[in-house]
Protein backbone atom coordinates (compact mmCIF):
# COMPACT_ATOMS: atom_id res chain seq x y z
CA UNK A 1 0.00 0.00 0.00
CA UNK A 2 1.22 3.41 -0.95
CA UNK A 3 0.34 7.16 -0.18
CA UNK A 4 1.60 10.21 -2.03
CA UNK A 5 0.14 13.66 -0.46
CA UNK A 6 1.15 17.11 -1.25
CA UNK A 7 0.12 19.70 1.47
CA UNK A 8 0.43 23.31 2.21
CA UNK A 9 2.54 24.11 4.98
CA UNK A 10 0.53 25.14 7.55
CA UNK A 11 -1.19 24.23 11.06
CA UNK A 12 -4.25 22.69 9.23
CA UNK A 13 -1.50 20.13 7.60
CA UNK A 14 -0.70 19.41 10.79
CA UNK A 15 -3.97 17.87 11.89
CA UNK A 16 -5.31 16.36 8.90
CA UNK A 17 -1.99 14.54 8.87
CA UNK A 18 -2.36 13.11 12.11
CA UNK A 19 -5.96 12.20 11.39
CA UNK A 20 -4.83 10.32 8.50
CA UNK A 21 -2.19 8.72 9.83
CA UNK A 22 -4.10 7.35 13.04
CA UNK A 23 -7.22 6.26 10.40
CA UNK A 24 -4.70 4.78 7.84
CA UNK A 25 -2.44 2.83 10.97
CA UNK A 26 -6.03 1.19 12.57
CA UNK A 27 -7.53 0.75 9.24
CA UNK A 28 -4.69 -1.65 7.89
CA UNK A 29 -3.47 -3.03 11.69
CA UNK A 30 -0.33 -1.48 11.35
CA UNK A 31 1.97 -2.58 13.85
CA UNK A 32 3.28 -0.09 16.15
CA UNK A 33 0.70 2.36 15.07
CA UNK A 34 1.47 4.68 17.65
CA UNK A 35 5.08 4.88 17.47
CA UNK A 36 4.19 5.32 13.35
CA UNK A 37 1.71 8.20 13.97
CA UNK A 38 4.42 10.33 16.44
CA UNK A 39 7.15 9.55 13.97
CA UNK A 40 4.98 11.05 10.74
CA UNK A 41 3.61 14.00 13.43
CA UNK A 42 7.06 15.24 14.29
CA UNK A 43 8.25 14.64 10.52
CA UNK A 44 5.88 16.84 9.45
CA UNK A 45 5.85 19.62 12.35
CA UNK A 46 9.39 20.15 10.91
CA UNK A 47 8.77 20.49 7.64
CA UNK A 48 6.00 22.58 8.13
CA UNK A 49 7.96 24.78 10.88
CA UNK A 50 11.27 24.83 8.66
CA UNK A 51 9.02 26.43 5.45
CA UNK A 52 7.29 29.06 7.75
CA UNK A 53 10.56 30.19 8.92
CA UNK A 54 12.24 30.38 5.51
CA UNK A 55 8.87 31.70 4.26
CA UNK A 56 8.03 29.29 1.70
CA UNK A 57 5.18 28.23 0.09
CA UNK A 58 5.75 25.10 -1.76
CA UNK A 59 3.98 22.04 -1.11
CA UNK A 60 5.15 19.86 1.46
CA UNK A 61 5.76 16.30 -0.08
CA UNK A 62 4.62 12.91 2.39
CA UNK A 63 5.30 9.65 1.05
CA UNK A 64 3.96 6.37 2.69
CA UNK A 65 4.32 3.02 1.71
CA UNK A 66 4.52 -0.05 3.63
CA UNK A 67 4.29 -4.36 3.38
CA UNK A 68 4.14 -6.65 5.56
CA UNK A 69 7.85 -6.32 6.52
CA UNK A 70 8.46 -2.65 6.95
CA UNK A 71 6.69 1.05 6.67
CA UNK A 72 9.34 3.32 5.23
CA UNK A 73 7.72 7.54 5.05
CA UNK A 74 9.52 10.37 3.56
CA UNK A 75 8.79 13.68 3.87
CA UNK A 76 10.59 16.24 1.36
CA UNK A 77 10.12 20.32 2.13
CA UNK A 78 12.12 23.08 0.04
CA UNK A 79 13.39 24.97 3.17
CA UNK A 80 16.63 23.48 2.45
CA UNK A 81 17.12 21.24 5.38
CA UNK A 82 19.41 20.76 7.90
CA UNK A 83 23.12 20.88 7.25
CA UNK A 84 25.25 18.03 6.52
CA UNK A 85 27.77 17.92 9.41
CA UNK A 86 24.57 18.27 11.49
CA UNK A 87 23.79 15.08 9.98
CA UNK A 88 25.59 12.57 12.24
CA UNK A 89 25.68 14.01 15.70
CA UNK A 90 21.32 13.74 15.11
CA UNK A 91 21.30 10.08 13.88
CA UNK A 92 23.59 9.68 17.27
CA UNK A 93 22.25 11.60 19.79
CA UNK A 94 23.65 12.58 22.98
CA UNK A 95 21.11 12.50 25.99
CA UNK A 96 23.45 14.85 27.87
CA UNK A 97 24.06 17.07 25.39
CA UNK A 98 20.48 18.14 24.46
CA UNK A 99 19.52 20.95 25.82
CA UNK A 100 15.84 21.60 27.45
CA UNK A 101 14.59 23.91 25.25
CA UNK A 102 11.02 23.20 23.85
CA UNK A 103 12.36 22.52 20.44
CA UNK A 104 14.95 20.24 19.29
CA UNK A 105 13.87 16.33 20.52
CA UNK A 106 11.91 14.86 18.02
CA UNK A 107 15.13 13.38 16.03
CA UNK A 108 16.14 12.11 19.32
CA UNK A 109 12.79 10.34 19.85
CA UNK A 110 12.31 9.85 16.02
CA UNK A 111 15.80 7.95 16.22
CA UNK A 112 15.21 5.31 19.45
CA UNK A 113 11.54 4.58 17.47
CA UNK A 114 12.90 3.31 14.25
CA UNK A 115 14.81 1.56 12.45
CA UNK A 116 16.98 3.95 10.03
CA UNK A 117 16.53 7.27 9.58
CA UNK A 118 17.99 9.40 6.61
CA UNK A 119 18.59 12.73 5.28
CA UNK A 120 18.61 13.69 1.76
CA UNK A 121 19.96 16.81 0.27
CA UNK A 122 17.76 17.13 -3.22
CA UNK A 123 18.24 19.21 -6.36
CA UNK A 124 17.50 23.00 -5.56
CA UNK A 125 16.34 23.53 -2.11
CA UNK A 126 14.33 20.85 -1.75
CA UNK A 127 15.58 18.22 1.49
CA UNK A 128 14.10 14.92 2.27
CA UNK A 129 13.59 13.25 5.83
CA UNK A 130 12.89 9.49 5.87
CA UNK A 131 12.48 6.72 8.53
CA UNK A 132 12.35 2.88 8.24
CA UNK A 133 10.42 0.66 10.52
CA UNK A 134 10.24 -3.09 10.85
CA UNK A 135 7.18 -4.23 11.29
CA UNK A 136 8.48 -7.80 12.34
CA UNK A 137 10.94 -9.04 14.67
Amino acid sequence: MEIMLNVTPNQQTIFFIDQMMENYTQLYGIPSAQDICFVTHELIINAVEAMNKANRQEDIQLHVSWNDEYIKITVADFAEGIPQEEWQSILEPNLEEMSFSDRGRGFFFIVHMVDKLWFEQLPGSQFLVGIKKNLID
